[in-house]
């Protein structure tokens, strides 16, 4: 529909590919992708094509399946974005309370007892396994032939780190949590 709807208008128009193209600041080849239903504009690209040709957004999205399925999937791209930089905020600030922690006890040796920063680093330690663990499970997830890898290169900086996709690997991550939270039940309970 979207693509039949342009083509038309743009010829009613008396319009080129190229005219339009400038008019909406995109190449030729673009026009022409968006004709043939190759691909879809952006929304504000959409509502720049509505006020160039003089279409109701509502004329050229109606009935188009192909357009509305890019926009859920535009959508769902946007909210997976936005959930990986929460998950990387936290692993950076936990990153970073580990190391003021360390060096409050590095300077303040008699006022910070060796159990309470026993205690802080293991709580630390939880949030900061949880996030790296969804950070390369998004990193790894999408890409082909890394469920097969039980290690796999990092997202930051050089080595290998555990395919949190491989079957193994999801235990292996799960272990380390629970060899955590064992640590802190043991912290807790024996002195």
């Amino acid at each position: 529909m979207f693509a039949k709807a342009i083509k038309e208008r743009r010829k009613a128009l008396g319009l080129t590919q190229q005219e339009l193209a400038d008019r909406l600041f995109v190449s030729r080849q673009t026009v022409s992708n968006w004709e043939n239903g190759k691909n879809f504009p952006d929304i504000p690209t959409l509502i720049a094509i509505s006020d160039q040709v003089d279409l109701s957004l509502d004329y050229l999205l109606k009935g188009d399946a192909n357009y509305l399925e890019k926009v859920e999937e535009d959508y769902q791209l946007i909210e997976n974005k936005r959930k990986d930089r929460l998950v990387q905020l936290i692993a950076g600030v936990t990153q970073l309370i580990i190391i003021l922690l360390a060096a409050a006890s590095f300077f303040f040796r008699e006022a910070i007892s060796e159990r309470i920063f026993a205690l802080g680093m293991l709580v630390l330690c939880v949030p900061l396994v949880i996030s790296s663990y969804l950070i390369y499970y998004a990193s790894y997830s999408k890409k082909e032939n890394t469920s097969t890898a039980l290690f796999i290169p990092k997202a930051f900086g050089p080595g290998v780190t555990i395919n949190p996709s491989h079957p193994l690997g999801k235990l292996i991550w799960g272990a380390i949590v629970v060899g955590i939270l064992a640590l802190l039940v043991y912290t807790l309970v024996n002195h």
